[in-house]
C-alpha cells in the first residue's frame, strides 16, 4: 500500500475518457469565415446558456462549478423523464477550459494522463450541413491542440470527424496525425440510409488502419441528435438504452466485414459502459452460427463476429462493476477506465478511491491493464514521461483548497 490512502495504483491513473468545456465563442471566433453565421454560438435562453444552431438548441454549456452537469435553481424538479441539462458558463469551473487549472485538477485526481474528447462538439454531430461541420471539426481539433500543448506527454486528444463526408474524414485524419492527436471520433450512429456498412466510408477505415489511429464511438453523437432525437426531446428512458446504437454501429461493420477487410482498423466504444458486451457477443455469434452458416448463406465474416470484437474493439468504462466481473467474457486487455472529468457523473476529485473500490478483488495485474496499461497502449502515453501522482498529505490540501 501507497502512502496515498486507498490505493493501490503507484504510477497513478490513466483516464480514457475526459472531457472539456468549450469557450462560448469558440466557433464563432474561430471559424472559416465563410461559416461565422452559420456556426454553433452560446445564447442565453430563458436564464441559462444553450448553445445554438439554425435556430434550434442543440446542447447547453453543461456545467457548474467544480464539476460540470444538469443544474436548476430550484430544489424539486419535476422532469417529467426528460433530461435537464443546462446552466450559465460562468458556473462552469475553469478548471474545465484552462489548461494549467485543467492538469492540477487531475492530478490532485491522482490521474496522471488523460485522453479529452469534447463536450458541445459531441451534440454537434447532429449539425447537418456537411461543409459546416466539417469546418467545426478542423476548428476543435486546432484548439484543442494548442490546449493540449500545456502538457503533450499528459494531455492527449481525441479529434473531430466529419464523418458525414468520408473523404473528408480521411483527409482530417491524416492531418490531426501529424499534429500528434492520439485518435478521432466519428458519430456513434451515422444516418440509417449510410450506416457504416456501406462501402462510401471505406477510404476512411482504410485510412485509419494505415495511420493506427483508434476511431471512437461516443455515446450522444448520434447523426439524428443525442440517442436519435433532438437535444431537447432526450429522455431518460432513452439514456437507459445508450449502448443501443453503439451495438447497431459495431454489428454493422462486423456483419459487413469491416473488420475482416480492415483487420488493423481500431475502434473503441466510450461511455456506454461495458456489461452489455458479453449478451451483444453471444447474439451475434448464435445469429451468426444458426442464420448464416448452418443456413449455407455467403458471408463477408468468415469467423464468429466476436472474434473480431475482441480483436479490434476497446471499451472504456466508468461504473460499470457488472463489466469488472465479466472482464474475461469481455476481453480484460480491451478494457480501459474513464473519469469522464469534469462532467456531472465524473468521479473526480475521489478517483482513487472510487478506482480501489470499483476493482476490489480483481488481481493486481489486471487492476493495471484496466486502469494504465491498455489506455498507455491504446493511446501512445509513454510511462516514463508522464507527471507522478502527489503524495497523500499534498493531495489532501489541494482538495481543501478545492474545497474551499
Amino acid at each position: 500500500m501507497s502512502e496515498r490512502a486507498g490505493t493501490r495504483f503507484e504510477r497513478g491513473l490513466l483516464s480514457s475518457d475526459s472531457h472539456i468545456i468549450e469557450p462560448p465563442d469558440l466557433w464563432t471566433s474561430r471559424i472559416d469565415n465563410r461559416f461565422k453565421d452559420r456556426a454553433p454560438r452560446v445564447e442565453r435562453i430563458e436564464g441559462n446558456d444553450w448553445w445554438v444552431q439554425a435556430g434550434s438548441r442543440i446542447g447547453s454549456v453543461s456545467g457548474r462549478k467544480k464539476r460540470s452537469g444538469s443544474i436548476r435553481d430550484s430544489q424539486s424538479i419535476d422532469s417529467k423523464g426528460e433530461v435537464l441539462t443546462h446552466s450559465r458558463f460562468e458556473n462552469v469551473d475553469p478548471a474545465a477550459y484552462t489548461p494549467s487549472l485543467y492538469i492540477d485538477a487531475n492530478l490532485i485526481d491522482g490521474v496522471v494522463g488523460v485522453v479529452i474528447r469534447p463536450t458541445q462538439g459531441i451534440t454537434n454531430y447532429c449539425i447537418k450541413d456537411d461543409a459546416l461541420f466539417g469546418a467545426i471539426c478542423r476548428t476543435y481539433n486546432d484548439w484543442i491542440c494548442e490546449f493540449c500543448s500545456e502538457d503533450p506527454n499528459m494531455l492527449k486528444a481525441v479529434a473531430m470527424l466529419n464523418c458525414r463526408d468520408p473523404k473528408d474524414a480521411a483527409l482530417e485524419l491524416e492531418r490531426v496525425k501529424k499534429m500528434n492527436m492520439a485518435g478521432a471520433m466519428i458519430a456513434v450512429y451515422p444516418d440509417a440510409d449510410r450506416t457504416y456498412a456501406h462501402p462510401d466510408f471505406d477510404i476512411l477505415w482504410a485510412t485509419a488502419e494505415a495511420l493506427q489511429m483508434p476511431l471512437s464511438l461516443h455515446v450522444l453523437s448520434n447523426h439524428d441528435g443525442p440517442y436519435g432525437v433532438n437535444f431537447m426531446n432526450v429522455t431518460y428512458s432513452l439514456r437507459a438504452n445508450a449502448d443501443y446504437w453503439v451495438r447497431l454501429s459495431l454489428s454493422d461493420m462486423i456483419f459487413a466485414g469491416v473488420l475482416e477487410r480492415f483487420p488493423g482498423l481500431i475502434l473503441e466504444t466510450s461511455e456506454h459502459e461495458a456489461n452489455w458486451i458479453p449478451y451483444f457477443l453471444w447474439q451475434m455469434d448464435w445469429i451468426w452460427d444458426r442464420r448464416i452458416r448452418k443456413r449455407n448463406q455467403s458471408s463477408a465474416t468468415p469467423h464468429p463476429p466476436s472474434h473480431y470484437f475482441r480483436r479490434s474493439v476497446y471499451a472504456s468504462i466508468i461504473y460499470d462493476r457488472p463489466a469488472v466481473e465479466a472482464r474475461e467474457q469481455i476481453g480484460v486487455d480491451k478494457m480501459m477506465w474513464g473519469s469522464d472529468y469534469p462532467h456531472e457523473q465524473s468521479t473526480q476529485p475521489t478517483s482513487l478511491t472510487f478506482v480501489d473500490q470499483l476493482l476490489e478483488g480483481v488481481p493486481q495485474a489486471e487492476q493495471e491493464m484496466i486502469v494504465f496499461e491498455n489506455c498507455a497502449k491504446l493511446f501512445g502515453f509513454e510511462p516514463d514521461r508522464l507527471p507522478s501522482p502527489p503524495p497523500s498529505a499534498t493531495r489532501n490540501r489541494l482538495l481543501e483548497t478545492v474545497a474551499c
